[in-house]
């Protein structure tokens, strides 16, 4: 898909600018070592979407990363709705919502090197739902999403590098998302995304412990759970997936998205499936009826 490159405004250390002039130190935490958290944070007709669960969320990473933000949750949520409200457009608007350990007087790992205070940024783009609500293709990647005794993936930071290298062997193979194991081989995620399957009726997605816990994820498992469906967490392979009655990805940014084929082996149909189907207009209509107004 094509996405839109708008010039919107942008949230800097206490300023709204363009995102074309933005700036920040090449000595911040952030662009020297990735040591931050983030938040990805939807508009919808002028609502932000879970905006309270996303906050929360952001706060609980910057407490295991000892990093203090300078602002309670409030201040923070205030952040996000004032940027928002400084854009024109008030659907289709994705914001990052970022926080690093601040500015280091010298390059270096050790936090003692930071002078302090955090950095806050709020990047906004104009970004439609990026993948094809008509299906699209996965590849197992051949790399691992680290465990919880080397980085806990619950932690939402900002250090990424794991799922772009993910990302670049399914760019290579011309798919448009990896899946990513854990380290006794049963699927975790994709490289951005949530994965879920259907199988004789019963809801599934693997177990949050390689994974950041997604807020889209809690979503889906308590409509499931709502309607009277089966849905549970298991630990699933990529034959789960494969052989299963329906397979989709979901997260802020993609919302529901059906998979037509993993490793070039194509699923089964019809596409979306009836289960993803209703989920998908059922999310659709809460994304419109839900949101803190900016």
């Amino acid at each position: 898909m094509q996405i839109p490159d708008t010039d919107t405004i942008v949230y800097v250390n206490g300023r709204l600018v363009r995102k074309s002039e933005a700036v920040i130190s090449i000595y911040d935490s952030g662009f020297c070592h990735g040591d931050g958290a983030y938040e990805g944070i939807r508009l919808y007709d002028g609502k932000v979407f879970r905006l309270e669960a996303h906050i929360r969320r952001l706060f609980e990473a910057l407490t295991m990363l000892e990093i203090d933000p300078g602002v309670d949750q409030a201040g923070m949520a205030k952040i996000v709705r004032e940027t928002f409200a400084a854009n024109e457009l008030t659907t289709d608007l994705h914001m990052r919502l970022q926080v690093t350990r601040g500015r280091k007087r010298m390059t270096g790992m050790n936090p003692m090197l930071n002078l302090g205070p955090a950095s806050i940024v709020a990047f906004v783009d104009h970004k439609p739902p990026i993948f094809d609500k008509a299906g699209i293709t996965l590849i197992t990647s051949t790399l691992r999403r680290a465990s919880p005794n080397v980085i806990d993936a619950k932690i939402h930071h900002t250090n990424q590098l794991n799922q772009i290298l993910a990302n670049i062997e399914a760019n290579r193979q011309g798919a448009d998302e990896a899946i990513m194991l854990d380290d006794r081989g049963f699927v975790a995620e994709t490289n951005s995304t949530t994965m879920f399957c259907v199988k004789d009726g019963v809801l599934m997605t693997p177990h949050p412990t390689y994974i950041v816990v997604g807020i889209t994820r809690g979503i889906l498992l308590d409509m499931a759970r709502t309607e009277g469906w089966g849905a549970k967490e298991a630990d699933l392979s990529v034959y789960d997936f494969v052989t299963a009655d329906e397979v989709f990805i979901c997260g802020t940014v993609g919302e529901l998205v059906p998979v037509k084929a993993i490793d070039g082996k194509p699923l089964k149909g019809p596409i979306p499936g009836p289960m993803t189907t209703a989920l998908m207009e059922k999310y659709r209509a809460l994304t419109r009826a839900e949101g803190t107004v900016v």
